[in-house]
């Protein structure tokens, strides 16, 4: 089994990961449920979701957060200042990053199960 980048690139742009086409406008805390242009199923049933949930906890434990401890280091933020703004990240970063990581999910489960696209081949 290998992984096919590609598809995992053409997703986080925002695009279907079968047939290339911009997926439509959606409210940031829903997706589209299927692709307009090739039809792909977009929101899966059985904890589909639970993948997305991964990408954002991670963007934000192992993004935003480090970033926050380094300000800390350098004294740019006291511990209690740093403390509150992961609290206040904590609360709204989900919100904002949730499409992103849809789409950066998407990308990871037809990178690795390419055949599942329908069109698009395992080679």
């Amino acid at each position: 089994m290998s992984f096919r980048a590609d598809i995992l690139a053409r997703a986080a742009r925002g695009l279907c990961p079968a047939c290339a086409r911009p997926l439509p406008p959606s409210p940031p805390w829903d997706i589209p449920p299927a692709c307009p242009g090739c039809g792909l199923v977009l929101r899966r049933p059985g904890g589909f979701f639970l993948g997305s949930l991964v990408w954002n906890y991670g963007l934000i434990a192992f993004g935003a957060l480090p970033l926050l401890l380094v300000a800390v280091l350098l004294g740019w933020l006291t511990g209690r200042q740093a403390a509150w703004t992961a609290l206040a990240a904590g609360m709204t970063l989900p919100w904002f990053l949730h499409r992103l990581a849809w789409r950066l999910w998407l990308g990871t489960f037809y990178g690795f199960l390419p055949g599942q696209l329908g069109g698009v081949s395992d080679d």
